[in-house]
């Protein structure tokens, strides 16, 4: 753990020698400051979005008979590195509480049975993303008789010393870095993928082996012509329409060819997850459902499908269980921890269907009708620094094991919203699938990279039509 804690203060008061000798003490949660070891310099905390305190435990190793000779109570002042500055400054930017002797428990941390407290470090005292030293300092009473009638103590916290990386004290100071993790990227609507309001449009649909039920991308105005393969399907007899969701009579396979031709009243993308049960429904408790889009929640009792990808907020959801549309709000609703958690009041079996049709969080999706789509994302924090990028990919596979196209965007300090277009070819049919991954570095005062990634979902995107090609 390094060098411990010993300060020796002698204190002259009224003609008598008054000496403290502080307890030493190890803090489990931060380590010693030292560039010139062959390892990461110091005790990182990666901190999360729910991460409220920062807990460092201290171990009093030596001197302890003093709390019980002089009753002092102990206390930490926190001190953050400067990067303007490269050096930590005496300005302290949190100070716990006293802590008094009765407080201290008797509990083992480097194999001892000596006194111990846990304080807890509030995140909302610190800068974040930064690095830190932790100075202890000790009150206790006068050592006069004069002085202690009058009710005055000594604060050892007016010693604070320390010459290394400005105010860091190698023999007493303990040091940490907390930097906040990187965020998932968010997808956004753009216009870049969606069709014209009040436009003549023909939609290319490729099914799936054993699908039923097909949906209008785009909002529609009035009738519409439904082929399959060339020929014109009859409503009534070989489809019926309902809620922008057309269900056939016969099933599909993946050679078809489904065109609607319609008029447009809008111009967002609907989003359609086709579900058929046909193995035991997976169980477990609450947020276990790993990639299962059913699922039994044994926490709750409730059944549970998931969408593809996530819904866009403030729009309904339509779940159709075997070709029956259900009602929302009673026979299901959206997860409020989860949105793309579709909670079910009902049973589901081996053998149904289920269909979810939603407006996805993302324009740029399933079928691809342009050659040069944008992609968008947020993050919830701007950064406060360029200690980071996003990499942008397109894979040919949902493993990205083959890429197709890599872009990186770097941080722009106080931004939230990013964006990227690319060149898509091919011909139709052809499937993508896209991701972000939010990659954050931040370099300590000895050089070393603190490094945390997130990624954001994957979207699927498939070309539906041979007109991005055009010439």
């Amino acid at each position: 753990m390094g060098v411990r804690n010993k300060d020796i203060l002698n204190v002259n008061m009224s003609s008598d020698l008054c000496v403290f000798e502080s307890p030493s003490f190890i803090v489990s949660g931060a380590s010693k400051l030292d560039c010139s070891l062959n390892a990461p310099s110091g005790t990182s905390y990666i901190i999360s979005a729910g991460t409220q305190t920062i807990p460092l435990t201290f171990e009093f190793t030596g001197n302890t008979q003093t709390f019980i000779d002089k009753n002092p109570t102990f206390k930490i002042d926190i001190f953050q590195y400067d990067q303007s500055l490269s050096a930590f400054t005496n300005n302290s930017i949190y100070q716990s509480v006293p802590v008094e002797y009765s407080a201290l428990t008797s509990t083992k941390i480097s194999g001892g049975t000596e006194p111990t407290i846990t304080l807890d470090v509030p995140i909302s005292a610190l800068t974040l993303d930064g690095e830190f030293i932790i100075k202890g300092s000790f009150n206790f009473n006068a050592c006069t008789d004069f002085l202690n009638r009058l009710g005055k103590t000594v604060d050892t916290s007016i010693y604070f010393n320390g010459t290394d990386y400005g105010y860091y004290d190698n023999n007493l100071d303990w040091y940490f870095i907390a930097i906040r993790e990187a965020e998932t990227p968010i997808f956004t609507q753009n216009t870049s993928n969606t069709k014209a309001v009040n436009k003549l449009t023909q939609q290319v649909i490729l099914p799936e082996d054993g699908q039923t039920t097909v949906v209008i991308p785009n909002g529609i105005i009035g009738d519409f012509i439904l082929t399959l393969n060339g020929s014109v399907l009859a409503k009534g007899l070989d489809y019926t329409f309902s809620g922008n969701v057309v269900t056939l009579v016969g099933e599909l396979v993946s050679d078809d060819t489904i065109t609607v031709t319609y008029t447009t009243s809008g111009g967002n993308n609907l989003m359609g997850d086709y579900i058929e049960i046909t193995n035991p429904i997976v169980s477990g408790a609450t947020d276990q459902q790993g990639s299962n889009q059913v699922y039994f929640n044994t926490t709750t009792g409730k059944y549970e499908v998931y969408t593809s990808v996530t819904p866009q907020s403030g729009n309904d959801i339509i779940v159709m269980i075997n070709g029956r549309t259900i009602a929302n709000g009673i026979d299901y609703y959206q997860s409020t921890s989860n949105p793309k958690r579709i909670i079910l009041e009902g049973i589901v079996i081996v053998g149904d269907i289920i269909t979810i049709i939603y407006f996805p969080v993302t324009s740029t999706i399933n079928g691809l009708n342009t050659n040069t789509p944008t992609v968008s994302w947020t993050i919830q924090t701007p950064p406060t620094q360029v200690n980071g990028y996003f990499k942008f990919e397109v894979g040919k596979d949902n493993a990205f094991s083959n890429i197709y196209y890599t872009e990186n965007v770097d941080y722009n300090i106080g931004t939230t919203y990013y964006d990227v277009t690319f060149t898509a070819t091919g011909t139709v049919g052809t499937k993508l699938y896209y991701r972000v991954e939010n990659i954050k570095n931040y370099e300590t005062i000895c050089g070393d990279i603190v490094t945390t990634t997130k990624y954001s979902e994957i979207i699927p995107i498939t070309i539906q039509t041979n007109s991005i090609n055009s010439y």
